[in-house]
């Protein structure tokens, strides 16, 4: 059974989230988004452990002594090495954003059922298709491959001794992400022209990644939008479409 590693670190938001420590505390559905994602993780089954990483006295207040909590480090990669060193010996591990209100249980379970047993890597994508049916009017940042029209998730599933060896590519494609001759240096100009003209095919961004890595990379094709329906900062306008998206669970409840 893999262990789960929340991330709900981050700074103030006053515009998102005015007088809470960040996004992962905003209320919706009637409880804040950290407890709504370690409740799914929860009710998924199959999860063993569960490690919050962010501001230790407010996850503390929310989450009760049921989760383990971590204060947040300077940046992403540093959250998931501390939790992952936290954990001890484990398998595989889930690292899922705190922000995401519409994930259940059942989603959790199927994308850690779709993942499979042979890969070191797996990524969620989501057809756009699926996330326009589930929540109209969102705005996600979409990816045109051969296969289709994506948006990624905010969900890996990885195993442990893969951390320290993926490292420095992570490091690289954040630093990378709006400079596409940077891009080209970790990928090649290749792959990076193909990509832009619609080209790539997803088992060629698997093999690449591999190549480069050295580990074996899944990207999961997911009808779940909701391992990709996030409360963005920079869109502060989902906020209202997805707590639109709660309402008719928050009045079966």
């Amino acid at each position: 059974m893999p262990a789960a590693v929340v991330l709900a670190g981050g700074p103030p938001d006053p515009g998102l989230a005015p007088g809470l420590p960040n996004k992962a505390f905003l209320v919706m559905g009637g409880r804040p988004l950290v407890a709504r994602v370690t409740d799914a993780l929860r009710a998924a089954g199959g999860v063993d452990r569960v490690v919050a990483v962010g501001p230790p006295d407010a996850l503390a207040a929310v989450l009760g002594a049921d989760v383990e909590v971590l204060p947040e480090r300077e940046s992403m990669i540093d959250n998931i090495t501390a939790a992952v060193a936290r954990l001890g010996p484990v398998g595989r591990v889930l690292t899922v954003a705190a922000d995401l209100p519409l994930l259940d249980g059942p989603t959790v379970r199927e994308f850690l059922d779709r993942c499979g047993e042979d890969a070191d890597f797996c990524y969620p994508i989501v057809p756009r298709p699926a996330v326009e049916a589930r929540v109209p009017g969102a705005r996600k940042t979409y990816v045109t491959v051969t296969d289709g029209t994506f948006c990624g998730g905010s969900v890996l599933l990885f195993r442990a001794e893969v951390v320290d060896r993926v490292r420095p590519f992570v490091e690289q494609i954040v630093a990378a992400r709006k400079k596409p001759w940077l891009l080209a240096q970790v990928f090649g100009w290749s792959t990076v022209l193909k990509f832009a003209a619609g080209r790539l095919s997803i088992a060629e961004m698997e093999a690449r990644a591999e190549e480069i890595t050295g580990f074996r990379a899944r990207a999961v094709v997911i009808e779940r939008p909701e391992l990709a329906l996030d409360v963005d900062a920079e869109r502060p306008e989902n906020v209202a479409v997805l707590r639109a998206a709660l309402e008719p669970a928050a009045r079966v409840d």
